[in-house]
Order: structure tokens, then sequence, then C-alpha cells
């Protein structure tokens, strides 16, 4: 009888033990932090002032992947075989011309627009002014969009620093109207502050990448299509002589 209380008691004490454990780990244990709880909480840290930097990014994506697929996809900027033709003297005009025809560039453009005006046009000077306007007219429609996104660059390292402004003005108020200062005080208040300043120039950083590529593009088209459009007029006006 004895030892069968024994075992009971300790059948019952064993499983008590066991789920109060088991009690303690469902207590201690924390509630999963979500990716949308960190980004709400980050918005708080950062202020009224994220909020525009956020719009910045938004419009700064919009103007780099609108530009993107207007260069790679909408029509192609030049051609290195019509570059080539252009400096080949081997090859006659008229067969050159067919070539300029045949060509879906905006390189091909500017030629075709030299061939069609050189009929009244003669002289060199002539051509050249025709030229210089075309490659002006497509450097225009090539440079769309470089306007606000230069702003864009210059505006959101600004806005970013106005918020750690904000934030450390507020900060500095919190800390002045407390009683007892301590190091976690103000490092939550700087830490806070300067969140807006990383965005802002995380924002200026990938825009600014993406526009120097940009302006790459638009200066290779114009370097190779004056040196192919400054070959065709010299050929143009031997041919009439």
């Amino acid at each position: 009888m004895f030892n069968r209380a024994l075992v009971i008691f300790l059948l019952i004490s064993s499983f008590a033990f066991g789920e109060g454990e088991t009690n303690a780990k469902v207590i201690e244990k924390k509630p999963k932090i979500t990716f949308l709880d960190s980004f709400v909480e980050f918005n708080k840290m950062g202020g009224i002032f994220i909020y525009p930097l956020y719009a910045l990014s938004i419009l700064g994506l919009a103007y780099v992947l609108e530009r993107f697929f207007f260069y790679n996809f909408k029509k192609k900027l030049w051609e290195e075989r019509l570059l080539n033709d252009c400096k080949n003297f081997e090859i006659k005009v008229q067969e050159l011309k067919e070539n300029v025809e045949k060509s879906n560039s905006r390189m091909g453009d500017v030629l075709k627009e030299i061939f069609r005006l050189s009929k009244k046009r003669k002289k060199l000077e002539e051509l050249d002014k025709v030229l210089e306007m075309e490659v002006n007219g497509q450097i225009n429609e090539l440079q769309k969009g470089f306007t606000m996104i230069s702003a864009i660059i210059n505006l959101a390292p600004l806005i970013g620093f106005l918020g750690t402004v904000s934030g450390m003005i507020a900060a500095f108020k919190s800390i002045y109207q407390a009683d007892q200062v301590s190091i976690t005080l103000v490092a939550k208040g700087i830490y806070e502050a300067l969140i807006t300043t990383e965005v802002g120039l995380i924002i200026a950083i990938v825009v600014n990448f993406f526009y120097s590529l940009f302006v790459q593009k638009v200066e290779r088209f114009t370097q190779m299509t004056v040196e192919a459009g400054e070959n065709l007029i010299e050929r143009i006006v031997e041919n009439e002589n």
C-alpha cells in the first residue's frame, strides 16, 4: 500500500512540475515580430519626414524604369555597323544611303535627315548645321526626365538631413525635460534622428547610380552619331564635287 502511494505521489509530482515548466516556457516565450511590425516601428522612429522620402523613392524608381526601358527596348541608340559604313570610303554613297534607310536607330534617323536635306544644302557648313540641329533634337528627347532625376538626387539627402535636425531638436527637448538623463535616452534620440538621413542618402545613391549610366549612354550616342555624321557629310560633299 505504501509503495503504491509513493508511486502515485511521484507520478503526480512529476506531472505537476512538468506542467509548471511548460507554463513557464509559454510565459517566457516572446511574441514573434513580423516584418510589418518592424516597418511600422521604423516609420514611427523616422517621424513625419520619412514619408516625403518614400514619395521621392517611388518617383525616382518610376523615372529610372521609364528611362531604362526607353533606352533599351523602344529604339536602338546607335549601330556600330552604320558608323563603320560611314567611315569606310570604299562603300559608295548610294549604297551607304540604302544602308542608312534600313537602319532603325536614332543614329540612323539623324543620318537620314542629312541625306534628305543634302539635296537642297550642298555646302559643308550647311550640312554641319543640320547635323548639329538633329543631334541636339535627339539629345533633348534622350534627356527627358533628367531634371526630375537630378532634383530627386539633390532633395533626398536634404530632406533626410532636415528630418535629422528635427529629430535632434525633439531628442534634446526630451533630455531637457527629463528628471534624470541617461545614456539610453540620449542614444535613443540620436538613433531615431539619424534614420531619415540614412534613408535620404540611400535614395540619392541608388538614383544617382542609374542617372550616371543614363548620362554615359547619351554621351556615347552623341560621340558616335557626330562621328558618323561628319564622315557622311564629307562623303556627300566629295561626291557632289
